[in-house]
């Protein structure tokens, strides 16, 4: 299916967002309760970063990222993750020598459009970034005690893809409350990406190791765990509310 917009689905879930696979794409101007974009994470090559903060209207908001459809394109490009609330929502990449954002789940890359003036101005910080040429490295599937958490492909998968893309500090072992998962990964960095780590409210811990993260991710993933337990719980209604 064409369509002449970026689009992206997410539904509101408590107070943190979940990616829902099976709806139908919207445009971003009729998104669904959510709200709109608040920041954009630009993720270059060697995992250097930079943050964009979006207005709620006019050229500095999220509509000046529309523009016409168009083919994905050849080059190098920027990873992005656009955040609303502590959550990231739907990732892409960013072309900046062709002014193309795509926004999209899962690989290989699709919905592009090539943005205006206004969007490729919001966007320069990110412009900046060393280009990546390669197949990003995400998740397709992460497991709880062995169960398959379907609710993380989402969301989830790119809260855990951006952290790991980012640079870490030294941590001698998991924080509190922190959840043990299992991961499969497919792109082109796999071998270097943990099988086994642990989503905590401060971040991604594998390898004594800690990756930097936003608590919204822990949360959303710590609500709705299947048989969670009770001190999780409680930690989840303590430092998400």
């Amino acid at each position: 299916m064409t369509v002449s917009r970026i689009s992206f689905v997410l539904v509101m879930r408590g107070v943190v967002i979940a990616a829902v696979a099976t709806l139908a794409l919207v445009p971003i101007r009729n998104a669904l309760a959510g709200g709109s974009f608040e920041r954009i994470v630009g993720v270059g090559a060697n995992g250097a970063s930079a943050s964009v903060k979006l207005a709620q209207s006019g050229p500095g908001s999220e509509a000046s990222l529309q523009g016409p459809a168009v083919a994905v394109p050849r080059g190098g490009y920027v990873r992005l993750y656009p955040f609303i609330g502590g959550l990231p929502a739907i990732p892409g990449r960013y072309y900046p020598a062709t002014r193309v954002i795509c926004l999209y789940w899962h690989e290989p890359a699709s919905n592009c459009a090539r943005i205006g003036v206004d969007g490729a101005r919001l966007l320069v910080p990110v412009a900046k970034l060393p280009l990546r040429h390669k197949q990003p490295t995400a998740p397709v599937a992460v497991r709880y005690r062995s169960r398959l958490l379907r609710y993380a492909d989402g969301n989830i998968f790119a809260a855990i893809e951006l952290a790991l893309e980012r640079p870490s500090i030294s941590y001698s072992s998991p924080p509190v409350d922190a959840v043990s998962l299992s991961v499969s990964w497919r792109g082109s960095n796999v071998r270097q990406r943990p099988r086994r780590l642990f989503l905590t409210p401060r971040g991604v811990f594998a390898s004594h190791r800690l990756f930097a993260l936003s608590r919204g991710p822990w949360c959303y993933l710590a609500a709705n765990l299947p048989g969670a337990s009770a001190s999780l719980i409680e930690a989840t209604g303590r430092i998400c509310r």
